[in-house]
């Protein structure tokens, strides 16, 4: 009986130990830990951060596509992580979540200012608040495969809207099972965006600077009816998302599509050629309506938050002292590469590993002002994107017209805007 006891203490004992060994000092939940291609590169950071303070990291893989809701739902259960890796434009629908730190009370913000490029770190201002810094910047734009294209015996890039859809035929009819323009067609965040982009090739907003839905204008319908032109014609397809784009792309089964500048490094993993593939990935500008209009991207950033540890947090902090860690050029020369994206920081933005990348200096070339998502950034974000898409879906698939949807879609719109506090 006493050595069943000591057993049964033993093993209390040694339960208790392993749990504790298993404790980390601070959680991770990210998307990039979540893709293949980027999970190695976070587990770089994790390392290199455990390797300097000594202080471990567990990270939590979440889907792009579920972030949000996760974050809310942790929220809910009072388990939220120490530091979120977010897209710039969901920051707007976070920062009420409670215990969201404010950098500028840990680290100040001349201080943040020296090390942060100034477009980079505005990405994560609201009222005055520095309550994300960046991990990565950029934009979106549009990216072109060479092979596809020189299948199709094409040999110079498209500038304007007219050019890109008569690729775009020659594409169809002489690349067997293409997908000319992997166009986002499923997935709401995804469709949101590859809609707002031809919204402003065509001279049309969504909604203006002090929150007015401004959808409904000819040149709105203009834009969707374009793309319902291009899903009749067969130059896009239904029920593609971006994931779905970047395995097109990466196999030479679609010419054009819209992504981040990290587009190289999925375009690489699908492919199955690595760096190699390089060769084919030809970031470009985005089609204009007309020769000499300035083409179009949108902000892109993966930005970083955090909930405090400590009340108040300090530097001191195992998060904040991860978060000091991710602006190091260890990390901004190392993970934005290898995301191919641009670091965050001044400092690793002049660092030759990143100056001399012609990749990178291509895409900043080809998207010299990016415009601002001007439908995510308000904390009614996700119920407007979920209408656009569904209404723009409505249209692609010919249950509305391109009037009907841009109309609806005002409405709808209107309706949530007035809900949310913003007159009509």
């Amino acid at each position: 009986m006493k050595m069943r006891k000591l057993v049964t203490a033993t093993l209390a004992v040694s339960m208790f130990a392993m749990g504790a060994a298993r404790a980390a000092d601070l959680s991770w939940m990210g998307y990039s830990y979540a893709e293949e291609s980027a999970k190695p590169s976070v587990e770089k950071i994790i390392a290199g951060f455990t390797a300097k303070t000594g202080k471990t990291v567990e990270p939590i893989p979440s889907a792009f596509g579920d972030l949000q809701k996760n974050v809310f739902l942790r929220a809910r259960s009072k388990t939220l992580p120490s530091v979120v890796q977010i897209s710039e434009r969901w920051l707007p629908s976070l920062s009420k979540l409670p215990g969201l730190v404010d950098y500028n009370t840990v680290f100040g913000k001349e201080n943040l200012e020296k090390i942060y490029a100034p477009e980079a770190l505005a990405m994560g201002q609201i009222d005055g608040k520095q309550l994300a810094v960046p991990l990565m910047s950029g934009s979106i734009g549009m990216v072109a495969n060479q092979a596809a294209l020189t299948k199709a015996g094409i040999t110079d890039l498209p500038t304007t809207v007219q050019e890109f859809k008569a690729d775009l035929v020659a594409i169809r009819d002489k690349v067997p099972n293409s997908v000319p323009y992997a166009m986002a067609t499923k997935n709401n965040s995804d469709i949101l965006v590859d809609f707002l982009t031809w919204e402003y090739v065509f001279g049309a907003h969504v909604i203006d600077p002090e929150g007015k839905v401004v959808v409904d204008s000819d040149a709105s319908r203009k834009a969707l009816a374009f793309l319902v032109d291009l899903m009749k014609e067969r130059l896009v397809a239904p029920e593609i998302g971006r994931p779905d784009a970047r395995r097109l792309v990466g196999q030479s089964a679609a010419a054009f599509y819209l992504d981040a500048p990290q587009s190289r490094t999925f375009l690489r993993s699908f492919s199955g050629q690595g760096p190699a593939f390089d060769a084919n990935i030809k970031p470009m500008q985005v089609p204009v309506v007309k020769a000499g209009d300035t083409p179009v991207s949108i902000q892109w950033a993966h930005l970083i938050i955090s909930f405090a540890q400590n009340s108040p947090p300090t530097k001191e902090d195992a998060n904040m002292q991860f978060i000091a860690y991710l602006g190091d050029d260890a990390v901004e020369t190392q993970f934005p590469v290898e995301q191919s994206a641009l670091p965050g920081t001044k400092s690793a933005r002049a660092n030759p590993v990143v100056a001399s990348d012609a990749y990178l200096s291509a895409w900043a070339k080809n998207n010299t002002h990016p415009r601002r998502n001007e439908v995510g950034i308000w904390s009614n974000g996700g119920e407007l994107t979920d209408i656009l898409a569904q209404e723009v879906q409505a249209a692609l698939l010919g249950q509305k017209s391109a009037d009907e949807a841009i109309s609806s879609m005002s409405t709808r719109m209107k309706a949530s805007m007035t809900k949310a506090g913003h007159a009509q």
